[in-house]
């Protein structure tokens, strides 16, 4: 069956390449073709990672507070902070933002969701105005408890750059009946690739009966992220973006993959499946992939593939393949020849018998 192939944005793609300030980027932006059921087709795809930061990320944030009464002083900081961070981030790509809280066991709630992620940017501003210091009883509050539960909730996106912004000014209760552990913790980051950016005072790193020292430093070490000073001096929104920023500079993976639902009727599969190394944006980077489409039931499919970096999408491209015909109508391999000889011997034998008769 001949090919009926359109490939869009080529030029664009190796524009893209060329300009090392331009977003991370897969070329084609586009494939479309016509399969036949059991038929295949291979098209290379070529990846582009930029130099310097991303700008078509796919990036997820949430802002945990500390809501206690010994944030009195400095909540309305935090507020700010969180709206101007927003913004900046916004420039890495595609961007969603949550806002929640924490608290302590004593309080009338221990940890508090005010807006799941979201691109609506309004709705989290409105999130973050909730925030307002009260209650608080001890020193220690209801910090590992609100991290582990953010690392383990279901809005973050699949593939997604995902970073917290916590702000506090006390260390976090840790263990016995109530709160996990800080390695439970910092587990149940790692495990949903989170990195937390902390922005909180020197007292987040104090020891007491049931909190390890220096835990806030260790959590944001552990998981690749920062320990930012809550001072008056800081830019904290500049630090935060400049950390997330960070997170881009050196990468170990490139990858494609499947966005969303995978085509029932086309079989996609890449090689190789992901280059591996030490690498750094210093300059513009090209992985070069081998696509194969097979058609596996008629009807019409569309469905995004990523670039991944390190399991973070960075770009995004979009195919549409139309698979006809069914797998009854293509010959099995090497059968042809058999049927069409099998064909010829009765087709021979029919016109012996209707001279016979004649």
């Amino acid at each position: 069956m001949k090919h009926v192939l359109r490939m869009l944005g080529i030029a664009a793609g190796f524009a893209l390449a060329s300009h090392a300030a331009m977003a991370d980027s897969i070329s084609p932006e586009t494939f479309s073709a016509t399969l036949g059921v059991g038929e295949s087709i291979t098209i290379t795809k070529t990846v582009v990672i930029s130099k310097e930061a991303p700008t078509s990320a796919l990036v997820d944030v949430k802002f945990v507070a500390d809501t206690t009464g010994s944030m009195g002083s400095i909540i309305n900081q935090a507020k700010a902070n969180a709206t101007s961070i927003m913004g900046n981030v916004a420039g890495y790509g595609d961007a969603q933002f949550g806002a929640s809280e924490y608290r302590d066991r004593t309080d009338a709630y221990i940890t508090k969701v005010n807006q799941a992620l979201t691109s609506d940017t309004a709705a989290v501003q409105t999130g973050i105005n909730t925030w307002v210091a009260g209650g608080g009883g001890d020193t220690p509050e209801a910090n590992l408890i609100a991290l582990k539960e953010q690392a383990e909730a279901s809005d973050w996106r699949a593939g997604s750059h995902r970073f917290i912004v916590q702000f506090g000014d006390a260390p976090g209760h840790e263990g016995g009946l109530y709160y996990p552990t800080l390695n439970e913790t910092i587990g149940a980051l790692k495990d949903n690739n989170v990195k937390v950016l902390v922005v909180g005072t020197n007292a987040m790193n104090a020891n007491c009966s049931d909190c390890t020292l220096d835990a806030a430093m260790t959590i944001a070490t552990e998981t690749g992220g920062s320990f930012n000073l809550f001072d008056g001096s800081a830019d904290i929104a500049t630090l935060i973006q400049n950390a997330i920023g960070d997170a881009f500079d050196t990468y170990t993976n490139v990858a494609l993959g499947l966005v969303g639902a995978a085509p029932g009727g086309v079989e996609v599969s890449f090689d190789p499946v992901s280059y591996s190394g030490s690498w750094d944006r210093s300059e513009d980077r090209t992985f070069t992939f081998n696509m194969t489409l097979t058609g596996l039931m008629a009807g019409t499919y569309d469905f995004g593939v990523g670039a991944f970096v390190d399991g973070g999408q960075v770009a995004l491209e979009k195919d549409y393949i139309t698979v006809v015909g069914s797998v009854s109508e293509v010959p099995l391999p090497g059968a042809l020849p058999m049927l069409l000889g099998a064909f010829g011997l009765r087709s021979a034998a029919l016109r012996r018998r209707r001279r016979n008769l004649g």
